[in-house]
């Protein structure tokens, strides 16, 4: 897996979900009859999207981004990371990115996305393209894959240059095996999860979506209602790309459960 136009060689995110959008705030109708504006909330201002400001520096040189070592992990099952300043290489200077991290897998994300999609205009109006139609928001609303797996997908996007997408560059070659080295998911007790499945950008812009085992081999899940942090590591240090999200697990919680 290669950069085409850049590489980073010091990359660090840790990133909060949002509090604003609260319990409380959340809407209180069926999500069909959400707003754009409530669907968007959800995917772009909430505890489920946890974002952050990085600076990139570009350079020509092409290098790999996976195969690096598994980074260790700190007390309480957190690799914690500070810097979100990033030198590239290159004489430009360096570029803002603002990198989102969404919990996929949780129903209220998978709501809000089909909500969107209802509200976009059907070219197909015909009772056959409506039933397709249908038939695919059901299959994203029921989500089999989320039973069993814990889903997150992780896009990036810079006002400075609308045309650059480092999510795109790292991911879209990626290799299965050379992510498992270093990408996983942690509580704060210091379990985790590995990851078991990828589907990589198809163009710039896309999101790269990454799918995590939800229970051990004891039927346990990772995150519990009694669990305070969950952690999204991406650290590379063969290339010191080191990404980490940590997200509030209190404020995921809706009736009593996870919503993730």
């Amino acid at each position: 897996m290669k950069f085409s136009s850049f590489i980073l060689t010091s990359l660090a995110i840790v990133a909060i979900a949002s509090l604003v959008y609260s319990q409380e705030s959340r809407p209180s109708k069926p999500f069909q009859e959400w707003s754009k504006q409530e669907a968007e909330q959800v995917l772009e201002d909430s505890p489920w999207a946890a974002k952050q400001e990085v600076r990139l520096r570009y350079a020509s040189q092409a290098r790999r981004v996976a195969g690096g070592s598994v980074p260790s992990i700190a007390e309480g099952g957190i690799a914690d990371t500070t810097s979100t300043s990033v030198e590239m290489g290159g004489a430009e200077a360096p570029v803002d990115f603002q990198f989102t991290l969404r919990l996929r897998s949780a129903l209220i994300v998978r709501q809000a996305v089909i909500r969107l999609k209802q509200l976009e205009p059907n070219s197909d109006t015909s009772e056959k393209g409506r039933a397709a139609f249908n038939a695919r928001l059901k299959g994203l609303l029921e989500c089999p894959a989320c039973q069993q797996n814990y889903v997150l997908t992780l896009s990036a996007k810079s006002k400075e240059r609308p045309g650059a997408d480092p999510i795109y560059t790292t991911f879209k070659g990626g290799r299965l095996a050379d992510l498992q080295r270093y990408i996983f998911i942690a509580n704060g007790r210091g379990e985790r999860r590995d990851l078991i499945h990828f589907v990589p950008p198809k163009a710039p812009g896309d999101e790269a979506v990454f799918y995590f085992p939800r229970f051990n081999e004891r039927g346990e899940t990772l995150i519990t209602p009694t669990d305070t942090v969950l952690v999204a590591n991406f650290t590379n240090n063969d290339v010191n790309m080191n990404i980490n999200f940590r997200v509030d697990v209190a404020k995921l919680i809706v009736n009593g459960q996870v919503d993730f």
